[in-house]
Parts: structure tokens; sequence; C-alpha cells
């Protein structure tokens, strides 16, 4: 069974959660890791085939595959993603490449090219080839999670800009005015 740490409650983790509560999978055993667990709702938490652990992670080692959080657990992993808002020194400390403003780099797969087990999307990272400015949020979950399984199945990945072609109309509104 492949251990998965999705560390944080942002929007492309609670679509892979939600996405769970209607496709259980015997494959993965799926830990959330978050500080509060505020913006969760008790389907999520409550889903057996989801661990939920409220905790903050102070250190990740991706060498070894372990996290350390402030209780004092280590958690070990097979595959991680990052979806927080969080202070960036943990990717700089872990020696995770990252921009010039600490958010971890990951390419339009959200995979990081060092540590290939090591996903991330939402605020804490910065993709490669695609402006900070642009707002693929609502893609982010769904990519996430299929490039999580294939990463796993030894698939290659899907990329942003390959699904970029469903543009939701306030996207394309956004395009339009911006050349004005």
């Amino acid at each position: 069974m492949t251990k998965i740490l999705l560390i944080g409650c942002g929007d492309a983790h609670l679509s892979i959660l939600r996405r769970l509560l209607k496709k259980k999978s015997k494959d993965y055993e799926i830990t959330l890791i978050s500080p509060s667990k505020d913006v969760v709702t008790i389907d999520l938490i409550e889903n057996p085939s989801i661990s939920f652990i409220e905790d903050t992670i102070i250190s990740f080692d991706p060498l070894q595959k372990m996290l350390l959080s402030f209780s004092g657990e280590i958690y070990r992993f097979d595959v991680i993603s990052f979806n927080l808002t969080m202070k960036f020194s943990l990717f700089k400390q872990a020696l995770v490449p990252v921009a010039e403003d600490g958010r971890m780099l990951v390419d339009d797969t959200l995979q990081n090219n060092e540590f290939p087990f090591l996903f991330g999307a939402g605020e804490c990272v910065s993709i490669e080839g695609i402006s900070s400015d642009s707002n693929f949020n609502d893609q982010q979950g769904d990519i996430l999670w299929n490039n999580i399984k294939r990463y796993i199945s030894g698939q290659k990945l899907q990329s942003l800009s390959s699904k970029s072609t469903k543009v939701p109309l306030n996207g394309l509104l956004n395009r339009i005015f911006k050349r004005f």
C-alpha cells in the first residue's frame, strides 16, 4: 500500500478528498495533516479511507521521506503533496528547489523536478513556465490527484497547460479584458 501525505487543507487537497468520498481506493493510505481542521468538513474527516491529523509540520527531509511535527511525531511517506499557506523556510531548510520568493518550484505537472515523489499546489508553489498571476486553482486538484496516481503507476504525467483548453468563462473574460 502506498502512503500518501497531503500537507495542508488548500483547495486542491480538499478537491482530492471530495473525490475520494465518491471513489474509495484500497491501493493508497492517505493522511491529511493540517494545523487546523476548521476548513475541513466533518464528512471529509470521518471518511474511513482518509486519516486526518491536526498538527504542524516543523521539519521535512525529502531524502529520508519523512516529516517531523510540532507534536514530536515522525511521519513517513511514499508520496507527499503540499497545499497550504506556510512559512516557506520549510522548503529551504529541506534543500528543495525554491523560487526567489521561497515557494517550492514545481513544473506544470505540479511535480518537483529534483524530488519526483514531491508535489504541490496553490500558494506554496511556483509553477515553472506559468506566471504567478495565472489562476489554475480550478484545475490543480484534478491534475494533482491524477498525477500522483500516474507517478505511482509509472505513467506519464499530465500538464496544467494540456487542460488549459477548458478555460472557464470568467478566465476567458479576464484574458480578453487584460488586453485593453
